[in-house]
C-alpha cells in the first residue's frame, strides 16, 4: 500500500532555470551595489577558477550548495580587497539577497494544487539536491517533512538520501512512490532503493534505454493520475 510521496523540488515543482536566472540577476545587482571589483570578479572566469578550486579541495560542497556559495563569495569579497571577517560578512549579506530570489520560484502550472491533492491523500516529502527552503517558498503546509543532500552528506542517486527519507517517514520502500524530473537522480536513485518513481520527463526524452521509471508523465498536474495509477496495483 502506498503511504508515502517523496518529491523532488527543482524542475520537478518549478521552474529552476527561470527562478535562478532571477536570483543571479538580483545578486549581481547587490554586489555591484556593494563593490565593482567583486562584481567584476563574479562576472569573470575568476569565479569559475574559485568554484573548481572549492570543489577540488572540499567535494563534499557538492552535497552543501549553500555553504559552497557562500565559500565562493566570501573569496571573491576577500579577493577584492576585504578582510577574512569583513568578507565573510559581506559574503552572508550577499547570499542573504540571492536566496530570497532563489526562494521566489516560478511554479510549474497547476504544481500548488497538485500538492494540495497529494498531501490530502498521502504523507508528502520534499527530497532534494538543492537548497530550497520550503518555508520561505510556503509550501511547508503541504509536507510532512522534507530531507536534503545538505543533510545527509551525500546526493542523489546514492541509495543512501532516499533510505533518509524513508526513515524519517517511518515508511519501507514497498510504500513509496519518488517522483522527479531527473532520470539518473531521480528514477535510477529510486529504482536503487526499491521505490516505485513517476518521472516528470519535460522533454518527453523516454526511450527503451529509459524504462527504469514505473510511469512517466509530462506535465506536472499529471502526476496525481499516475500516482493513482501505481497505488491500485500495490
Amino acid at each position: 500500500m502506498i503511504r508515502l510521496i517523496t518529491l523532488d523540488l527543482d524542475n520537478t515543482l518549478w521552474d529552476i532555470e527561470k527562478t535562478m536566472q532571477r536570483a543571479e540577476k538580483e545578486l549581481r545587482v547587490h554586489l555591484k551595489t556593494v563593490s565593482d571589483k567583486a562584481f567584476d570578479i563574479y562576472c569573470s572566469e575568476t569565479a569559475s577558477e574559485i568554484r573548481n578550486h572549492l570543489l577540488r579541495v572540499q567535494p563534499e560542497l557538492r552535497s552543501n550548495l549553500t555553504e559552497f556559495r557562500k565559500l565562493l563569495l566570501g573569496e571573491i569579497f576577500f579577493r577584492a580587497g576585504n578582510s577574512i571577517q569583513d568578507s565573510k560578512i559581506l559574503a552572508d549579506s550577499a547570499f542573504d539577497t540571492f536566496f530570497k530570489f532563489r526562494n521566489r520560484v516560478v511554479f510549474f502550472e497547476g504544481a500548488v494544487d497538485v500538492l494540495t491533492a497529494l498531501s490530502e491523500k498521502y504523507k508528502v516529502y520534499a527530497l532534494t539536491n538543492g537548497n530550497a527552503d520550503i518555508k520561505m517558498i510556503g509550501i511547508d503546509k503541504y509536507l510532512s517533512g522534507a530531507v536534503s543532500s545538505a543533510d545527509v552528506g551525500v546526493s542523489k542517486p546514492s541509495s543512501e538520501i532516499f533510505e533518509a527519507v524513508l526513515n524519517k517517514a517511518g515508511e519501507e520502500a514497498t510504500s513509496c512512490i519518488h517522483v522527479g524530473d531527473d532520470y539518473e537522480d531521480d528514477i535510477v536513485g529510486a529504482n536503487n532503493a526499491g521505490m516505485a518513481s513517476i518521472w516528470l520527463d519535460h522533454q518527453q526524452e523516454n526511450c527503451p534505454a529509459m524504462n527504469l521509471a514505473t510511469k512517466v508523465v509530462s506535465k506536472v498536474t499529471e502526476i496525481p493520475h499516475a500516482v493513482e495509477l501505481i497505488t491500485e496495483t500495490r
